[in-house]
């Protein structure tokens, strides 16, 4: 792990699916801090291949990313 620590200790993604307008479906992708259990954002897709696909990388970004470099890319706040 080296000396930072990775995002993944920090943060965790959750998923859910909800209806949409006329029938349609949308699919959240939600970034939880773990320490508190706040929502730091969401991305909601219309397209469950491309939620599917934001999910993958934002997974892959939270193992691979140390703390720091996961807030820059991601835009969150050091308070979150």
């Amino acid at each position: 792990m080296g000396e930072r620590e990775r995002a993944r200790r920090v943060f965790r993604v959750l998923t859910r699916t909800r209806g949409g307008y006329d029938g349609g479906t949308m699919y959240d992708v939600q970034l939880q801090a773990i320490a508190s259990g706040s929502l730091v954002w969401a991305q909601t897709f219309s397209d469950q291949a491309q939620a599917q696909a934001f999910e993958h990388d934002l997974e892959h970004d939270l193992n691979e990313l140390d703390e720091a470099a996961f807030r820059r890319k991601y835009g969150v706040p050091s308070r979150a």
